[in-house]
């Protein structure tokens, strides 16, 4: 018996947002990330995709613990075949 809603059914997008609500607020009040004047910016989501933004390899791992916490609580798990990880040199 499955037991759940289908992948672009019409109530995917709403139970999708509602089950990562506390996970996009854990990782925006974290205030690691880049910040743009005083505003920080580390999680950007869209649909089922989220970006997270980091000035460092240790502030990204610690954006990622994060998300391994909150991933665990709600029990969701992330496609790996699917992920990349892009570094942007600095120009000076």
């Amino acid at each position: 018996m499955d037991n759940g809603t289908r992948q672009g059914g019409v109530l995917s997008p709403f139970l999708f947002s509602r089950y990562i609500r506390e996970l996009l607020g854990d990782v925006a009040s974290s205030g690691i990330g880049c910040f743009t004047g005083t505003q920080c910016v580390n999680i950007l989501a869209y649909a089922d995709d989220l970006v997270l933004l980091a000035p460092s390899w240790h502030a990204l791992e610690l954006l990622l613990n994060i998300l391994r916490v909150q991933n665990f609580a709600i029990d969701l798990t992330c496609n790996v075949t699917k992920t990349v990880c892009m570094i942007f040199m600095p120009k000076n």
